[in-house]
């Protein structure tokens, strides 16, 4: 199975690129727990790629595998995708929004969304400082950081929600009482403090009708990469 997993990859490496625009799918596909990934793969009569879908057990959703997918030919990947769904089961997903019509032939989409997607460098960082950001890992190894309110409970979160060989993409939670009060932007700058110490780049998603996470990122030093993600969840039809 192993030497399998690792041939797909090989593979699939071939229809993507390194930057931020492939960055959760290079990470799910070709770096996540390879027995926690199933891969299908379509090529060419010389077995050269076409598409590949990648159904990949996470910790986002317990009861709703990640999909992850690239292909430029329709066809491939549409076949990808049937091959690789259960019929009446739902997804979550994350693709480029271009292959939204092949998405759309095969399956049903539920609540989708298109994403911008922001990168950090370590020359444009402005770090903020408050001592009572709490910093922790999870059994499996994501970074987080909290500000507690006087209950004990999180006023504010950030995290990791997966870590690859480049990049590393940041989530935020700031509960509604204890919004606008900077409590985000810190907890932000801790996490993108650690992952700059381990050598990957920051990545953060945001929905573009987010202002205020739009703007506690750009703060921070955050730049719009022009890269865009379609994500959302979806099922395949019987």
């Amino acid at each position: 199975m192993a030497d399998d997993i690792t041939a797909q990859r090989a593979l699939a490496a071939q229809l993507l690129t390194p930057g931020p625009a492939d960055a959760l799918t290079w990470y799910f596909a070709l770096e996540h727990d390879p027995r926690r990934t199933r891969l299908h793969m379509q090529t060419d009569p010389h077995g050269r790629p076409l598409a590949f879908v990648a159904v990949c057990q996470t910790g986002l959703d317990l009861f709703r595998p990640l999909v992850v997918m690239r292909g430029d030919d329709p066809l491939a990947l549409q076949q990808a995708l049937r091959e690789a769904l259960a019929p009446n089961r739902q997804y979550l997903f994350n693709a480029q929004p271009s292959v939204r019509p092949q998405l759309e032939a095969v399956c049903q989409l539920h609540g989708e969304t298109i994403n911008h997607i922001y990168a950090l460098n370590s020359g444009d960082f402005k770090p903020v400082v408050n001592i009572l950001a709490q910093t922790s890992k999870t059994p499996d190894g994501m970074l987080r950081a909290a500000i507690r309110a006087r209950d004990g409970s999180n006023a504010a979160e950030a995290g990791t929600s997966w870590i690859s060989s480049r990049y590393a993409e940041v989530f935020v939670h700031v509960v509604e009482g204890a919004r606008g009060r900077g409590l985000g932007k810190s907890v932000v700058s801790v996490i993108s403090a650690q992952v700059l110490e381990m050598g990957r780049i920051p990545l953060y998603v945001v929905n573009p009708a987010n202002i205020a996470s739009i703007r506690l990122a750009e703060r921070l030093g955050y730049r719009d990469t022009g890269a865009r993600e379609l994500s959302g969840a979806i099922s395949r039809s019987g």
